[in-house]
């Protein structure tokens, strides 16, 4: 019997998004192109699309339980993330279960609201946020607008209140935080601060600018918890999950889907083509290429040439860098004949 393999495995405790840009949808996808699996406990259905949000329909508290039961008790869970959390009492079923069934992180992004800007929670779950959840939490990942509801309506303008908001977030009891700068105005990049408890980390990276980006923060909490599921530091962790947005933003583009303002991404670019890369969109120009070539004095002995007949025309076969390789000359004779050979060289713009 073949041997059997354990597979890192990421449960998303998070509502369903029936467009399919975030949500559990963007957690299932963003994990298996990450090359992991993913389970799922659905907190609310939602009937949303680019548009915007229609309609949220909890899912009773006591079902939530028992789909945290069943895949917690069954299935080896390495990491949990969470996303939509819509009642206090949510927050409270998933603290306990995870007492029961301790895994080896906890990811949480806020959510409270969507990318367009409707209401997904109701306030009251910040103080169980705050007071029951971050303290079990690894990491917390909120955007500009969760970090300001979690600290009461502060505002969030520049990268200083971002590392003020990311310590002050910590003191809720996370080992890491990380918050989002995506929508911070006034910066040519996008810039996210980390704080592991003592320093203070600016991760910079490209501004994409496009409108697909519909459920780019449950994807970069869901990479996360991929990373660490595989056993990737925090850290690395973060950056890897930055890294693949960037990557999926820049792939999604052209995507057109839906008539409203926020477009979902495209999650499985790296099946259609490598990861985003800017000498790949350079044009290829036949001066980029090098014809590398080495003087045989053997060769040249068997034809009758000297050094410097060869390099000639190894010069004019298309040679743009000619390396002289000779062991039988005397010092001094082969002082000579090299700088012969690379005199030839500069007359023709080779090097030697």
């Amino acid at each position: 019997m073949a041997e059997r393999t354990k597979l890192p495995h990421v449960l998303t405790v998070a509502g369903s998004d029936s467009g399919g840009g975030a949500g559990i949808q963007a957690d299932i996808k963003a994990c298996g192109a990450m090359g992991v699996y993913c389970s799922s406990v659905i907190t609310a259905v939602t009937a949303q699309n680019t548009v915007g949000v229609q309609g949220v329909h909890p899912v009773p508290e006591a079902f939530i339980e028992e789909q945290l039961k069943s895949v917690l008790s069954d299935m080896e869970v390495d990491v949990v993330k969470t996303g939509m959390l819509p009642s206090p009492g949510v927050i409270k079923v998933l603290c306990e279960s995870l007492k029961r069934f301790p895994v080896k992180a906890l990811v949480v992004d806020p959510v409270m609201v969507s990318t367009i800007g409707d209401t997904l929670s109701a306030l009251s779950t910040i103080s169980g946020y705050r007071d029951e959840l971050f303290g079990m939490a690894d990491i917390v990942a909120p955007n500009l607008k969760e970090a300001s509801a979690l600290l009461g309506g502060r505002q969030l303008q520049t990268v200083s209140d971002m590392s003020f908001a990311a310590k002050s977030i910590h003191k809720f009891g996370p080992k890491y935080v990380l918050v989002k700068g995506g929508d911070l105005s006034g910066t040519s990049d996008a810039v996210d601060v980390f704080f592991d408890g003592e320093t203070c980390y600016e991760l910079h990276g490209s501004r994409v600018q496009t409108q697909n980006t519909h459920g780019t923060g449950c994807t970069l909490a869901s990479c996360i918890a991929a990373e660490l599921s595989k056993g990737s530091p925090m850290l690395q962790a973060v950056k890897a999950a930055k890294a693949f947005v960037e990557n999926a933003l820049h792939y999604s583009k052209s995507i057109e889907l839906g008539s409203g303002s926020q477009g979902p991404f495209d999650h499985l670019f790296r099946l259609k083509s490598p990861p985003y890369n800017v000498a790949q969109s350079l044009k290829f120009h036949p001066d980029d290429l090098f014809l590398y070539a080495v003087t045989d004095s053997g060769m040249n002995s068997k034809w009758g040439r000297s050094m410097t007949d060869a390099v000639e025309a190894a010069i004019k076969g298309g040679a743009t860098i000619v390396q002289l390789r000779e062991k039988q000359m005397e010092t001094r004779e082969f002082i000579e004949t090299a700088t012969a050979c690379m005199e030839i060289c500069r007359q023709h713009k080779t090097r030697s």
